[in-house]
């Protein structure tokens, strides 16, 4: 299986912290102080209290599958890309996101499965989503 490439994204303030820290190869959610918990998708007010969000934390980098698929014909810049595995991962400690994971056996695959945070190079353009592949030492 394969990684996806970049693609051009409307970012707001909100989102720079997450997609930075994708770059570094951390996975960095915005906190709210006053809840003590994440705020995803990523914005300025926590969706609980309402408090303004101004801080951020950085997780493990590790989760487990919540659900995915495995995309044999993709669309627009995904069109020509061999199949791909795009999967919800419920990270520790933190939300479940969208994120592609990368396999040699999408059939090996299973929901629970324990994955950690792939780092990899910044794409020629655009923004890059998170990349994870099977967590080995799980």
């Amino acid at each position: 299986m394969t990684d996806l490439p970049g693609v051009e994204l409307t970012l707001y303030p909100e989102d720079l912290p997450f997609f930075d820290g994708l770059e570094r190869g951390e996975v960095v959610v915005t906190w709210c102080d006053h809840c003590d918990d994440h705020v995803w998708p990523p914005r300025s007010h926590c969706i609980r209290c309402y408090s303004p969000v101004a801080g951020s934390r950085t997780l493990a980098g590790t989760g487990e599958i919540y659900s995915y698929s495995v995309v044999h014909r993709g669309e627009g810049v995904f069109a020509k890309r061999p199949p791909y595995v795009l999967a919800y991962v419920s990270l520790d400690g933190g939300p479940t996101i969208m994120a592609n994971v990368v396999a040699d056996d999408p059939a090996a695959l299973a929901v629970g499965a324990r994955v950690r945070l792939r780092p990899r190079p910044a794409p020629a353009t655009g923004r890059a989503g998170a990349l994870f592949a099977v967590d080995p030492s799980a």
